[in-house]
């Protein structure tokens, strides 16, 4: 998702060339987080190039994400963000660079920039996110590098919410949420129109912005359970079993050991009449009452 601000031409740049800049860099197939570094950097080497031969004042946020095996890689300039939701439940997978963030305001400042609040918190006075691709006049305290971070996925991920700050400065990440999981209850899990009542609960919410909402299912909703659950579930039949079966083991232990005890006393008595019967003194009868 590129979310641009001046104008749509380094949007759509970005959204033109980044993807190619990262299959062609060199590092794509062995490291693929220096080469979504490369690539968003190269990116924005090249439209700044563009814009200053053609007089463009404009430049744009961007988040990818990069599904390899069972990693998911994840990338970012700005403001534009992206959250994984697993079991129903958010898991933040990213930072967005902002002006007040303090790392990105100790970073600027010490370039000889400074961070004001004008409305919101702003770079110079002017753009509201600290890093983008684009925007040369505002170089370098407006920068090119992104960052990046990899998740390990385990199959009981749900689904990827990408949107601009359109949409999360209006909706957080539970109510989206509980906006998509209400729309696949009402849907019977179709997911069709999924990003557009996203849009549309961030216009209702009152943002003014533009709104670029994508959702990108890592299962399909309408399996009722997923492959984590479905391992659970047979564990814990196994277990029941198991425990079904442990009464009639206890049984059969107890009755040994009861078997156990008695050939014990028998031998035991068998010993003591051998005894007797050497000493010539054995009887059956009672001892005498005295």
């Amino acid at each position: 998702v590129f979310d641009g601000h001046g104008g749509v031409d380094a949007a759509n740049y970005a959204a033109t060339h980044l993807h190619v800049n990262l299959a062609h860099h060199e590092s794509f197939s062995e490291d693929l987080g220096e080469a979504l570094y490369r690539a968003f950097r190269y990116t924005d080497e090249q439209f700044v190039k563009k814009a200053s031969r053609e007089h463009l004042r404009c430049g744009t946020t961007g988040v990818v994400t990069f599904l390899r095996g069972r990693t998911l890689h994840v990338a970012w300039l700005g403001d534009s963000q992206v959250i994984l939701v697993r079991r129903g439940q958010v898991v933040e997978l990213m930072k967005p660079h902002k002006p007040d963030r303090e790392d990105e305001k100790k970073r600027i400042e010490a370039l000889g920039g400074c961070v004001i609040w004008f409305g919101t918190w702003r770079v110079n006075g002017s753009l509201s996110v600290s890093r983008a691709i684009g925007d040369n006049e505002h170089k370098p305290y407006i920068c090119g590098d992104a960052d990046y971070s990899l998740f390990p996925l385990d199959g009981s991920e749900d689904y990827l919410i990408l949107a601009c700050d359109g949409f999360w400065d209006t909706v957080g990440p539970e109510e989206a949420v509980r906006v998509v999981s209400d729309h696949l209850s009402e849907n019977t899990g179709d997911t069709s129109m999924v990003a557009h009542k996203l849009v549309a609960s961030a216009r209702d919410a009152g943002s003014s912005d533009n709104i670029t909402v994508m959702v990108v299912f890592l299962r399909d909703p309408r399996c009722p359970t997923p492959a984590w659950t479905k391992r659970r579930s047979l564990c814990v039949r196994r277990w029941s079993q198991r425990r079904r079966a442990r009464p009639g083991r206890r049984k059969m232990r107890r009755k040994m050991r009861r078997q156990d005890a008695w050939s014990v006393a028998r031998e035991a008595l068998t010993q003591r009449e051998r005894r007797v019967a050497a000493a010539g003194t054995y009887s059956s009868a009672p001892p005498p009452q005295t």
